[in-house]
C-alpha cells in the first residue's frame, strides 16, 4: 500500500547522507538551505569523516542516528546509492529523496541499480523520489533537498517537474525576477517510484497551492495520469509543457530521464481529455502561472481594451481574436464615459485608445475613467489594459486599478506596459504588488487571459 506523500513535504526530520564540511559542495549547500529556511524539524547530517557539520553532530551511518527519521536525502555517487537506500529502509525511513544521476537514464548498469532500489522501496515501504533530479522545495514547509541557494518566498504557485531545473535554476529566476511566489515544487528526476500523478493527487488537497505548472518528458501510467488530472483540472487550473515532440527532443528525453516520449497527437489528445492546458514554450509556465496566481479566469470572452496607441489597439483586436478572444460591444454609457473625458470629436470605441483622453485630462484620471468604465460595463468580461510609462506620463497614484479589480473578481485585469524600462520596471513591481498581472506587449497579455478562458471552459463556468 503507498504511503502518503505528507512527509515529503512537511518532515519533522531529515538525514542528509553525503553531507560535507566543504562550503559549495552538494552537501554542504543542502544542509545550509535547510538552516537557512528556518526548518523547524531536525537535520541529522551522515558522513563518516566528519563529527560536526554546520553546527549539526554528524553521524557515520544514517543506523547511527538515535532518533526516528522522516526523509533521507541521499547525495552519494549512483554507485553507492542502493546500500544507503538499504540502510535507510532498514532505519525505517518511509521517504526518500536520491539526488545523484547515472541510472537508467545512462546505461544497462544504471537501470539495474535503478530497479533495485526499486525493490528495496517495495519491501520496505518506502516512497522514492528521483533518482536524477534535485526533489523538493516546500516552502509552506520551510524543507528542501535542493543544492542550489534556496530563498523563502511564499506563494501559490506549485510545480511539478521531470527535471531537476525546477527547483534550482527557475527556482532562482522566479526569487529574483518574478513578482510572485512558490508553494511547492516536485522534481520527479527519472520517475522510479513517485510519478506525475502521484505528485498531483498530493497537491490536489494542498491549501497552499492555486496552480499547478507541470514540465513533462513522458508519462509512466497515463491512464492513471489522465484520471487523477481530470479529477484535479476542475479544481486547480494545470498547465503542462511537454517536450520531446520532435525526434532530436524524443533522443534528449531519453538521455536525460530514460522518458520514452509518446506519440505528439496520442498525448496532446490525453491531456485535452483530462482538462490539462498545454504550453509551447519553456517560460510559458512562469508568464501563465503570474496570470493565474494574481487574478480569477473570466467567465466569458467579451475583452474590454485600452490602448496607449491606435497601432497597440489594432495589434491587440488581432491578437485577442486570433486566440478565441471577442473585442465586448461597449454599452452607451461607458462609451459616453469615453467621450466626456477625451477631447471633442474624437471617435471611441473597443479598444479604446486612450492617448486623446491623456493629453486631455491627464494620465491618472484618463485610465481611472477607462478601467473604472469597463469593469462596470456588463456586456465586458475581461479587461486587458496597455500602458506606456515614461517621463511625464507615469501613473502617479494606481491604487484605482487594484480597488476597482477588488470589486469585481470575476472580471480579470491583465496589463501590459512599455516604453521607459525602468519606468515599466518600477511600475510592474507596484502592480503585481497588487495582484495586477504586467506583460510587456498586447500579444502577451492576451495569450494569458486566453488561457485563463480556456480554464474556465474546462470547469464549465463559460460557454
Amino acid at each position: 500500500m503507498k504511503t502518503s506523500l505528507d512527509k515529503f513535504f512537511n518532515p519533522k526530520s531529515v538525514a542528509v547522507v553525503g553531507a560535507s564540511t566543504t562550503p559549495g559542495k552538494l552537501g554542504y549547500v543542502a544542509v545550509e538551505n535547510l538552516i537557512r529556511l528556518g526548518y523547524p524539524g531536525k537535520i541529522f547530517p551522515v558522513n563518516p569523516k566528519a563529527n560536526e557539520i554546520q553546527g549539526l553532530k554528524a553521524y557515520p551511518n544514517v543506523k547511527d542516528i538515535p532518533e526516528p527519521v522522516d526523509v533521507g536525502l541521499v547525495l552519494v555517487p549512483a554507485e553507492a546509492v542502493v546500500g544507503v537506500v538499504k540502510d535507510l529502509a532498514e532505519k525505517g525511513v518511509k521517504h526518500t529523496v536520491i539526488i545523484a544521476g547515472g541510472f537508467s537514464e545512462v546505461d544497462e548498469k544504471g537501470a539495474k541499480m535503478q530497479q533495485e532500489i526499486v525493490e528495496i522501496g517495495r519491501k520496505y515501504g518506502m516512497r522514492i523520489i528521483g533518482p536524477n533530479t534535485t526533489g523538493i522545495v516546500s516552502i509552506p514547509g520551510r524543507f528542501s533537498t535542493t543544492f542550489f541557494k534556496v530563498d523563502y518566498n511564499p506563494g501559490s504557485a506549485a510545480y511539478i517537474a521531470q527535471t531537476g531545473n525546477f527547483a534550482s535554476i527557475t527556482f532562482r529566476w522566479i526569487v529574483t525576477r518574478e513578482n510572485f511566489g512558490i508553494s511547492r515544487i516536485i522534481g520527479l528526476g527519472n520517475k522510479c517510484d513517485v510519478d506525475d500523478a502521484d505528485a498531483l493527487e498530493y497537491l490536489e488537497s494542498d491549501p497552499h497551492t492555486k496552480v499547478i505548472a507541470m514540465y513533462i518528458e513522458g508519462l509512466k501510467d497515463g491512464r492513471r495520469f489522465v484520471e487523477v488530472a481530470k479529477r484535479v483540472s476542475k479544481k486547480k487550473p494545470i498547465l503542462a509543457l511537454k517536450s520531446g515532440r520532435t525526434p532530436a527532443g524524443s533522443k534528449a528525453a531519453m538521455s536525460h530521464t530514460a522518458s520514452l516520449a509518446a506519440d505528439d497527437a496520442i498525448l496532446d489528445a490525453a491531456l485535452k481529455q483530462a482538462g490539462v492546458i498545454r504550453v509551447n514554450n519553456y517560460m510559458d509556465l512562469v508568464n501563465y502561472t503570474k496570470a493565474f496566481v494574481f487574478q480569477q479566469p473570466p467567465k466569458g470572452n467579451k475583452v474590454g481594451v485600452i490602448t496607449p496607441s491606435g497601432g497597440l489597439g489594432v495589434i491587440s483586436a488581432d491578437a485577442c481574436q486570433l486566440l478565441g478572444l471577442d473585442l465586448a460591444n461597449l454599452s452607451e454609457k461607458t462609451l459616453e464615459r469615453f467621450r466626456k473625458a477625451s477631447p471633442p470629436f474624437i471617435r471611441v470605441g473597443n479598444p479604446y485608445d486612450i492617448w486623446p483622453s491623456v493629453t486631455y485630462i491627464g494620465v491618472d484620471e484618463a485610465y481611472k475613467v477607462g478601467i473604472e468604465a469597463l469593469f462596470e460595463d456588463e456586456n465586458v468580461d475581461a479587461i486587458i489594459a496597455g500602458f506606456q510609462f515614461t517621463e511625464g506620463f507615469e501613473l502617479k497614484d494606481h491604487r484605482f486599478i487594484s480597488e476597482a479589480s477588488r470589486k469585481h473578481p470575476d472580471k480579470p485585469i491583465i496589463a501590459y506596459a512599455s516604453s521607459d524600462w525602468v519606468l515599466v520596471e518600477k511600475m510592474r513591481a507596484i502592480l503585481e504588488k497588487e495582484n495586477i498581472p504586467v506583460y510587456y506587449s498586447p500579444e502577451e497579455a492576451a495569450q494569458a487571459l486566453a488561457v485563463m478562458y480556456r480554464y474556465s471552459k474546462i470547469r464549465g463556468e463559460a460557454d
